[in-house]
């Protein structure tokens, strides 16, 4: 479990299956483990990426040469209509240690929320309360998150 502001993203694409995530650079205010790193990098699902990034799935499903124009296009791989991390989001971040990276502070995102101070919802006053980004998963969860029960 991780608070923290995001300092930078950036889209990483895997082949062969054209998995599109983003790398997300936060820094660190508060964790459960005391002893962790204060700055950490926590891969997610999804981002925004060119399209020659992607160019196997188009020229693939459309059977063609995409031309340079349509190379230089942006498209967006979300995921349940979750918005994306943006550098300065306030954010709690529920983490599994990153099997594909070896190293301290490297992460894989199981659920992500965005402070609503800093999304705009929520008064200064309930600054350590988080909401999701998108939808709730599951209707059956609560909406609004308080992280003090959760670092202790």
């Amino acid at each position: 479990m991780i608070s923290g502001t995001v300092t930078a993203t950036r889209p990483l694409v895997t082949e062969p299956a054209t998995t599109v995530e983003t790398i997300l650079t936060i820094s660190v205010e508060r964790q459960r483990d005391k002893g962790a790193p204060t700055t950490v990098e926590v891969r997610e699902q999804g981002g925004v990426v060119s399209v020659a990034q992607v160019r196997s799935d188009f020229e693939g499903k459309l059977g063609r040469k995409l031309t340079s124009e349509e190379l230089a296009e942006t498209v967006d791989y979300s995921f349940n209509g979750i918005a994306h991390a943006r550098v300065g989001d306030r954010v709690l971040v529920v983490v599994a240690d990153d099997a594909s990276v070896q190293s301290e502070g490297a992460y894989v995102s199981l659920a992500r929320l965005v402070r609503g101070d800093a999304a705009g919802g929520l008064a200064k006053a309930s600054s350590t309360k988080f909401t999701w980004p998108g939808e709730v998963p599951n209707p059956a969860w609560e909406s609004e998150v308080d992280v003090e029960p959760l670092m202790q």
